[in-house]
């Protein structure tokens, strides 16, 4: 059912890919000049994240001249007045953040008190700025929070035992790179955690009071995606298939919920956090089954439809059977199966606790790939529940309660509480056939500056390029095309012309060329142009990510993809006739 009223913005931009952040200036070019203020942890730097970062911005005009590295796991208010205190110091205008949620969300209150000044709790609220504050590109390195594409942050207040809240549309980021490649040293008890986290987001947001059309999407193939690759990720961390899918998944439901709202969970978790300080992806795992039995009597078709999704057949027997009997136009045969519709309303009830009892059992696998806890007492809270009756009321306070489609009571988040501190879920054994992702793989290095001088690129390339137009095949497709096409190179510089347009292809170095009436020109890094011609570019993802860059008559060069294939296995062959085999790329 279509709500009466429902809005959908995402002004961040996100550009996915593998490497991005170590070559992150080619993505800030239309920011122009900037002093950065990188926001990280000291985990972040010591795993060799932030290295990358720089080395990225290494020729752009972005100067990252202050970096604030002291981020905890739960953001304090402390925290983040330092962080605001060293921008100043440094006359930031730009801010980066490397890292998962609680560097993000230290980034979104930084940058408010940056261009806005004043008191943290100055701006405590909702939707209090109007207008845009300083630039943001996130570059989150969990796959769980979906900071990167949310107006929300959390602070903690240890002396009173909260989290603040924070919602305004202005710290949305300008930019959020998912680079699965930062995600790699994720060990697997905090894979599992923030998985888990994002899997919490889309699932709260699929049953959320505000759910609508577009989150709803977002959120069921979010939730194939952690169903498909959590356990891969978290038993296999350098899959980076698995990464990847978790970070988009991570995305797509920090979308959703950033439109629809989360629920009781994230109300609890919130809770948990302020008072107990327990992780919040770890929290939202364990209180997430209990939710679901909570919502059942306003929610169960639509859980039901969330286990349909992941596998679950879709059977209602009395609809199957009215269509059958309709047929035959007998009332009281129609009558009586019409009586039977109660088995679709158990179906879909039995369904939604499917979905419960799922939940667990994935819990309990996570616990066995990486220690994750599956009740509140491993988690941390080592009081027995002491401070339980503040633990409810800062939980009744919270304003993801609102959008929950079952309104919560004390006495049931208390309940919620107890059971989640009591259950005993023991580890559960995961086979090679539960690791299930889209497709499993690991990063191979690419080999850099291949060329060591332009003679060096000429020889090889212009050689290669004359190969081709020795090769009957590939020079016959050559000159039917009639193409006269330029290569221009970079690192190292020069260039390379094929003039197809005579009764034999004819290929000039550098100047040599100059005579030439060009059809098409193409710029690109010699590096590329290697891995180009053994297949392992995406054209038109590189033509999108501006490392291609074309002149002149573009579909005339479209004469070029029947030689293309042939050309891939020819290169290979090339180098390994001329000695070269180190350079081939398997």
């Amino acid at each position: 059912m279509i709500p009466e009223y429902f809005a959908f913005n995402l002004p961040t931009k996100i550009v996915y890919n593998h490497g991005l952040a170590s070559r992150l200036g080619s993505e800030l070019k239309d920011f122009g000049k900037r002093n950065a203020l990188i926001i990280t942890d000291k985990v972040i730097r010591k795993m060799g994240l932030l290295d990358k970062l720089l080395e990225g911005l290494k020729g752009s005009d972005i100067n990252p001249i202050a970096i604030y590295d002291d981020v905890p796991p739960n953001s304090e208010l402390s925290t983040v007045m330092a962080a605001t205190n060293l921008g100043k110091q440094n006359s930031c205008n730009f801010i980066i953040a490397l890292g998962g949620g609680s560097v993000m969300d230290t980034a979104k209150v930084t940058n408010i008190l940056l261009f806005k000044g004043g008191k943290i709790e100055d701006h405590m609220g909702a939707q209090l700025i109007k207008g845009r504050l300083h630039p943001m590109v996130f570059i989150p390195t969990t796959s769980g929070t979906g900071s990167e594409v949310t107006s929300f942050a959390m602070i903690s207040d240890s002396k009173n035992d909260v989290k603040l809240p924070f919602t305004e549309d202005a710290v949305l980021p300008d930019l959020a790179i998912l680079d699965p490649e930062m995600t790699l040293t994720m060990p697997p008890k905090i894979t599992a955690a923030t998985g888990m986290d994002a899997l919490t987001h889309a699932i709260e947001a699929f049953v959320s009071s505000e759910t609508n059309p577009v989150s709803e999407a977002l959120s069921l193939h979010a939730i194939e995606l952690i169903n498909q690759n959590i356990l891969q990720a978290t038993a296999n961390p350098d899959d980076i298939n698995a990464r990847g899918a978790m970070l988009v998944a991570s995305f797509m439901a920090g979308v959703s919920f950033n439109h629809a709202g989360v629920g009781i969970v994230h109300g609890i978790s919130h809770a948990l956090g302020g008072v107990y300080h327990i992780p919040h992806g770890l929290a939202n795992s364990i209180i997430l089954p209990f939710s679901i039995e909570h919502n059942l009597e306003a929610s169960a078709a639509r859980y039901a439809r969330i286990t349909e999704h992941l596998g679950f057949i879709n059977l209602k027997p009395s609809q199957e059977l009215i269509k059958a009997v309709g047929i035959l136009n007998n009332d009281l045969l129609n009558n009586a199966v019409l009586q039977m519709s109660m088995i679709d309303d158990w179906l879909v009830d039995y369904k939604a606790r499917a979905l419960a009892e799922k939940i667990r059992i994935l819990n309990r696998q996570l616990s066995y790939l990486s220690g994750h806890a599956t009740n509140l007492r491993d988690a941390g809270i080592k009081d027995g529940l002491a401070k339980l009756e503040q633990t409810v009321e800062t939980a009744m306070t919270d304003g993801s309660m609102l959008y929950n489609p079952v309104e919560p009571t004390r006495e049931k988040v208390r309940r919620i509480i107890q059971l989640a501190y009591n259950q005993e879920l023991p580890a559960l054994k995961v086979s090679s056939s539960d690791l299930k992702a889209a497709r499993a793989g690991v990063i191979i290095p690419k080999l850099k500056n291949i060329f060591s001088d332009t003679d060096n690129m000429y020889e090889i390339l212009g050689g290669f390029y004359e190969k081709m137009g020795e090769d009957q095949n590939l020079s016959q497709a050559l000159l039917n095309s009639g193409l006269k096409v330029r290569f221009v190179y970079t690192n190292p510089n020069g260039y390379l012309t094929i003039d197809s347009s005579g009764t034999q292809v004819k290929i000039y170095r550098g100047k040599e060329g100059d005579h030439v009436n060009l059809d098409v020109e193409m710029t690109l890094s010699a590096d590329l142009a290697h891995y180009f011609w053994h297949g392992l570019v995406n054209a038109v993802q590189a033509l999108t990510r501006r490392e291609i860059t074309t002149k002149g008559n573009l579909p005339k060069a479209m004469a070029l993809l029947p030689i293309l294939t042939p050309a891939y296995e020819l290169y290979p062959k090339f180098l390994m006739e001329k000695g070269l085999g180190k350079l081939v790329v398997s």
